[in-house]
């Protein structure tokens, strides 16, 4: 069975925000951005991420991070701070990304058959997540070939060739060691047990070679208990990287950019961070200067295109699809700057206890709440 393209009928999310022909005002104090700012750039970035989203899925039928689970993580983001979203297409993405694996369940459960392995089997478990997807059997097979292609040492799979989106082995563990054990069956608890404890230590282990691995570090420190020490350090090494235009760069020698700056000041208040530290304001300000008017942010490609081109609706050519994951990490971090929505605040706001033995630092933390490529065809970003 062929995943079902995302319904034409969706209706679109317009009338939110007109988009002036000149850039927003944004005072040159981080301190003091405007909210009504920030909300105009939020808005206008989650209309140019639906046009991207519905375009390419009018072009292709397969999961990617880039056209799924990225452009949800903002939608998610937003709706927690308050913002109207489109919840029919939140919906309808968690529906593609479903059908995408459930009709892949067997290769699934060999381990095998599966375009970028274990990141591509994580970004969907996330991307349903994000959705609130109820676990099934589908969710369970995802998480049983993470635990079968997991390497001995703890590693799990990257694609250097596919920077930046695949190419980190931070986000790959990151990802992979916390959704095996969020989804593992029953059945399959004792087998997740061992490979989460081995996908902890080989992360926490990781030293770091570009900006997202620092990123990812930090957020996995976050979500797999890493204690207050190890989590905080890797918080400074984060914030040291900043650059002194406000903004952060995929590597030392690459100029700052959505991608890098979104990613580093959602994971930055996602572990504790408050979006008023002037850090994370001087990152606002950048992002708020470098919106285009339409509403995206343009990111350069990395990667070398191997497939035939399309225009999937995101604006920036041959850039389209790495500058939708930058779109969709910058409206993430911006929303986040806004008060919580009274009816998103979860019940139970903690962190979820999973039993395990203490590690190596003598921590005793559970896992921490995650808020709610080559894939299946060859990567486009």
């Amino acid at each position: 069975m062929t995943p079902k393209r995302l319904w034409r009928g969706l209706p679109v999310l317009a009338g939110l925000v007109t988009i002036s022909l000149g850039a927003p005002s944004v005072s040159a104090d981080p301190a003091r951005t405007d909210p009504a700012v920030v909300t105009q750039a939020v808005q206008a970035g989650l209309r140019i991420l639906q046009k991207g989203t519905l375009g390419y899925s009018e072009k292709q039928n397969c999961f990617t991070c880039h056209n799924q689970t990225l452009p949800m993580l903002a939608q998610a983001t937003a709706r927690k701070h308050g913002f109207k979203i489109n919840e029919e297409l939140l919906h309808e993405q968690a529906r593609f990304t479903h059908e995408s694996f459930e009709e892949r369940t067997s290769s699934l459960r060999r381990g095998k058959g599966i375009g970028g392995q274990s990141m591509t089997v994580a970004f969907g478990l996330w991307a349903l997540d994000l959705a609130e997807w109820q676990p099934g059997e589908t969710t369970e097979a995802m998480a049983d070939f993470l635990i079968k292609t997991q390497e001995e040492n703890g590693r799990f799979f990257t694609n250097k060739s596919r920077p930046p989106l695949e190419d980190s082995p931070a986000t790959s563990a990151t990802l992979a060691t916390y959704y095996l054990r969020k989804f593992a069956s029953d059945n399959d608890q004792p087998e997740a047990e061992a490979s989460v404890e081995k996908g902890r230590r080989w992360l926490f282990d990781y030293q770091p070679e570009r900006q997202e691995d620092e990123n990812s570090l930090l957020w996995g420190m976050h979500l797999l208990g890493a204690g207050d020490e190890m989590t905080s350090k890797a918080r400074q090494r984060v914030l040291q990287s900043q650059r002194a235009d406000g903004g952060w760069g995929q590597l030392p020698d690459m100029p700052s950019d959505a991608y890098a700056t979104g990613q580093a000041l959602w994971t930055l208040q996602e572990t504790g961070l408050p979006t008023t530290d002037p850090c994370y304001q001087r990152g606002v300000t950048y992002l708020l200067k470098t919106q285009r008017e339409d509403g995206s942010w343009l990111v350069k490609t990395r990667s070398k295109p191997i497939q035939r081109h399309f225009e999937s609706g995101f604006p920036h050519g041959k850039d389209q699809f790495i500058s939708i994951c930058g779109t969709s990490w910058a409206v993430a971090a911006l929303a986040a700057t806004q008060p919580v929505a009274s009816d998103r605040i979860p019940r139970n706001s903690g962190p979820i206890r999973f039993p395990r033995p203490p590690d190596r630092t003598g921590s005793t933390s559970g896992f921490a709440a995650l808020p709610g490529c080559p894939f299946f065809c060859q990567p486009l970003a």
